[in-house]
């Protein structure tokens, strides 16, 4: 889950040029990645565009029993800020419990399945529950199945599962695109760049539950990541 103190950034955004990004196929499984096609993957889901009708919305139980929050803007009153989407033109992949399609698998479950809803927010119901909430007619993508598809693995690796893939870096200061800050557990951001000469500031993408309940772009502080106990880390397989 998202930590509640992260400042989004517009300048992120256009830092990364998501608007301009052209949304080509997601590229399959494979051994290894380079950096530019980890932050590509990354820029490719903040950046999609994507049409929501009033079926894609869910409050309540799902044909397989699992307990859905979609997090679209009417639904505000029932989980708070982190409701955004609304019917017609949205941006940006929402975040989905356990989710872990590619941009195209969204996109064509909206528009081809008869029952499927726009992401599932991260409820205190869902982190106890674990994989056993995980509803499958909801489609979308969560922080750990997010930096999975970026580091093109084969299946979505948990929080607790990414430091065995990965060699842990001495500081901060020696992270590079595509490296990532880990809280085994909880949560996991994909570095992008540095903000600021100093390398107290920077810039990831990340898919939270809480608060903004989609993929975004955003901007920490080491101090920050400090404090709720983030360490940096480097896929091995990083090319």
């Amino acid at each position: 889950m998202r930590l509640p103190d992260f400042i989004y950034t517009a300048a992120c955004a256009v830092l990364c040029s998501l608007a301009a990004c052209s949304q080509l196929s997601t590229p399959g499984p494979s051994s290894s990645v380079t950096r530019q096609e980890a932050i590509s993957i990354a820029e490719s889901y903040v950046s999609l565009t994507w049409t929501a009708e009033a079926r894609h919305r869910m409050h309540g139980t799902a044909p397989d029993g699992q307990r859905v929050d979609t997090p679209d803007a009417a639904a505000a009153p029932t989980i708070g800020d982190t409701a955004w989407w609304h019917i017609g033109t949205n941006q940006g992949m929402p975040y989905k419990w356990g989710g872990f399609d590619t941009p195209e698998q969204f996109t064509a479950r909206l528009a081809n399945d008869t029952t499927v809803y726009a992401g599932d927010y991260a409820s205190k119901d869902k982190i106890a529950g674990g994989d056993d909430a995980v509803c499958r007619y909801a489609a979308g993508i969560d922080c750990s199945g997010y930096v999975s598809r970026c580091w093109r693995l084969e299946r979505p690796y948990s929080t607790r599962e990414l430091a065995s893939l990965c060699t842990a870096l001495p500081d901060f200061s020696e992270l590079r695109p595509g490296d990532i800050l880990l809280r085994e557990g909880v949560h996991v951001l994909l570095f992008y760049k540095w903000a600021n000469a100093e390398r107290t500031k920077l810039y990831v993408f990340e898919s939270a539950g809480h608060p903004h309940s989609k993929c975004m772009c955003t901007t920490w502080s080491t101090d920050s990541l400090r404090k709720y106990g983030y360490f940096p880390y480097r896929y091995k397989n990083m090319r």
